[in-house]
């Protein structure tokens, strides 16, 4: 391997820990603040869970105004097939600076009752990503060096992803592996496989006010653990106002390297509104606590319940 190129995938995995800001960008699975409106993001086990058929999709601008900064869309459906089984489709777009990763998959999900309150549901997801690199938005300080394309070069690969969902009225919790792509070619660029372990609840704070607490943890085993804790009010079930930190852990790697991407960390604000069942209408606002913070994060996110009526009334929506 040139110099160039153990350069390059240096700056490449640096970037995708810290988020140094310069020609191009590194991250391995999209990041979306709002994923806990849209579980089928992280788990194929989720599709059907809530009892109905809903449509969502998410927009995200990270670090806004700076070249070559991530920008993330995705767009989700998922319902119940029968009693059992539900599916569901979704498709991410993830672009950083020369880099764009396109993603379209199918989920299917078997649900077992194990009380009248509580229900485990396990989830496959099948799909294929096309990965893109534009070596016209490179700036590489060794011209003749053929790690670098001169062009556009795309390839397509199949990728799986496999989770269980525990979940009631009142709490969930999920595990799942996801962004298996298979045929690695051994670049930096290639997707790497991540551990999502998911769990949150809701506890009433009165007739009209609810508390939803809920974390993330997500596990690549090459960096830091990123770590989501996030709260929300709920306030006459239709207003979310909710806050979020984001942070590393060390788990599976030296204390030295997981301390220097502390800096990594962020806080988000979050308003979700439901003017009615049907609907919800989200926005979040991130901003970084390290060298970045003069760059603040922007998404925005929809959601379409398609409710039936039983018992000559309209269903609500569940909280997760």
């Amino acid at each position: 391997m040139s110099r160039m190129r153990k350069a390059f995938v240096l700056v490449l995995v640096w970037v995708a820990v810290v988020g140094l800001p310069r020609q191009s960008f590194a991250q391995q699975d999209p990041q979306f603040t709002q994923y806990m409106f849209n579980g089928l993001l992280l788990n194929p086990a989720y599709a059907g869970s809530r009892g109905f058929t809903s449509l969502s999709g998410s927009h995200r601008s990270q670090w806004t105004g700076l070249e070559g900064a991530p920008i993330s869309q995705t767009l989700s459906v998922d319902g119940n097939l029968n009693r059992k089984l539900a599916g569901g489709f979704i498709i991410t777009n993830d672009r950083l600076g020369a880099q764009r990763f396109t993603e379209v998959s199918f989920n299917s999900a078997v649900r077992i009752s194990l009380n009248a309150n509580t229900k485990l549901a396990v989830g496959l997801s099948l799909g294929v990503t096309q990965q893109t690199l534009d070596g016209t938005k490179l700036d590489p300080a060794e011209r003749d060096d053929m790690a670098i394309p001169m062009g556009i070069e795309r390839a397509v690969k199949p990728n799986a992803r496999a989770g269980a969902y525990l979940y009631s009225n009142r709490f969930y919790t999920g595990l799942s592996v996801g962004n298996v792509v298979f045929f690695q070619d051994g670049l930096p660029t290639d997707p790497q496989a991540h551990v999502f372990l998911t769990s949150g609840g809701v506890f009433d704070l009165g007739r009209k006010m609810k508390f939803r607490p809920s974390m993330l943890l997500k596990e690549d085993f090459n960096g830091p653990a990123a770590l989501d804790l996030n709260t929300f009010l709920l306030f006459n079930e239709q207003i979310w106002v909710g806050t979020s930190f984001r942070t590393t852990l060390n788990i599976f790697n030296n204390r030295e390297f997981a301390s220097a991407t502390r800096l990594g960390n962020a806080l988000a604000v979050l308003l979700e509104l439901h003017p009615s069942p049907l609907m919800r209408i989200g926005y979040s606002y991130d901003f970084s606590l390290n060298q970045l913070r003069s760059y603040s994060s922007h998404e925005i996110s929809l959601g379409f319940n398609f409710l039936k009526k039983k018992y000559g009334r309209m269903l609500t929506p569940r909280y997760f």
